[in-house]
């Protein structure tokens, strides 16, 4: 079956809506059923010749109990996706969470994007996210990292990311958070702990180049802090942004709590936090969420980069501004960022 083919069939099945065909109809429910076709998202996935290696026995002890009335093809498609990972049996006593799981896992399964690492609560993961990253194309970036060094010195701007051009582009709406940090190692730690509350994200990580302005409550500055000519004081350095595209929306505000209680500092002397805790995370979404704040993304693309300017909006325009004597084009996006940080856009520490 041709992609697109694949694709449109894949819509019709997982948003229940029916599908006109000389022989059967696809993916229409019995009424007031929204439960997805298993069998038909198999056939879209390519693995229905996995179907005859499955006993009755193993099909049987992979539903755990579950769908005790399909027929048993559907009975045999549910227990490869949940034998892939796209579902777990406790998924299909639920219709609408099965359906939206199916649909993520379809779609980065055909979407193959060089940024995707794995899935939380998989060892894979973990292993991936040990692996060093390659900066050398970031750092030689000079004239574009020259041009906001020069906006930092002179306050236009309280600091910048800068990543490879479009590469967290497209995603689902409402269903991402971009998470910024320093060491692999707070991620992985905190992936662990994302697993533990049972808060279900694919990561997508690429490689960043950051500059920020030192604060002076932060303590003794590491080797990461540069004064520039005017003598303020920058942390800049390699780091990395990680995509969660979480499979319920509502997750985002899970995740939130997991990073006030394991990964936000909120004084020197706290413990129980996970390595590289920082005063203020920081991460947005392009959805509004409660407690968040609305501020402006500021994206300049310079050749194959991208560098993003999280600023509140009365300075947006000052930034656009100062930014446009420059050759490269900008653009400015609405997202919500978390309290903490945007307590930092402010001039907070904490």
């Amino acid at each position: 079956m041709y992609p697109l083919v694949r694709s449109l069939l894949l819509f019709f099945i997982l948003c229940g809506c029916a599908v006109s065909d000389p022989v059967r109809q696809l993916g229409v429910q019995p009424a007031g059923v929204a439960s997805p076709s298993y069998r038909d998202v198999l056939e879209t996935l390519e693995f229905q010749a996995l179907g005859p290696a499955y006993s009755t026995e193993q099909v049987a002890t992979l539903l755990a109990g579950q769908l005790a009335g399909a027929t048993a093809a559907e009975r045999t498609a549910a227990a490869v996706l949940i034998s892939s990972g796209a579902i777990n049996a406790a998924d299909l006593a639920l219709p609408a969470l099965a359906k939206r799981k199916l649909e993520h896992f379809v779609a980065v399964m055909t979407d193959r994007h060089p940024a995707l690492l794995g899935r939380v609560g998989s060892a894979d993961l973990l292993s991936r996210l040990s692996e060093p990253l390659d900066y050398t194309p970031l750092l030689a970036a000079t004239a574009v990292r020259g041009a906001l060094g020069s906006a930092l010195a002179d306050g236009v701007i309280t600091g910048y990311d800068l990543r490879l051009e479009g590469v967290f582009d497209h995603f689902p709406p409402s269903q991402t958070f971009i998470y910024s940090h320093s060491e692999l190692l707070h991620v992985r730690q905190l992936v662990v702990l994302l697993a533990r509350e049972g808060i279900n994200a694919w990561v997508y990580l690429t490689p960043k180049i950051s500059a920020f302005l030192y604060r002076e409550d932060w303590g003794n500055a590491g080797s990461n802090v540069v004064r520039l000519a005017n003598g303020v004081r920058v942390v800049q350095g390699r780091e990395i942004a990680v995509l969660f595209r979480f499979d319920s929306p509502d997750d985002r505000q899970r995740f939130q709590a997991v990073v006030n209680s394991y990964a936000k500092r909120d004084s020197k002397e706290e413990t129980g936090l996970i390595a590289g805790a920082w005063w203020q995370p920081f991460y947005y979404t392009d959805t509004p969420l409660p407690t968040f704040e609305p501020i402006s993304l500021v994206v300049m693309t310079a050749n194959n980069y991208e560098a993003t300017l999280t600023v509140v909006d009365e300075k947006a325009q000052s930034v656009i501004d100062t930014l446009a004597t420059s050759s490269w084009p900008t653009r400015r996006e609405r997202v919500w960022v978390n309290p903490a940080f945007y307590r930092f856009l402010n001039g907070d520490y904490k």
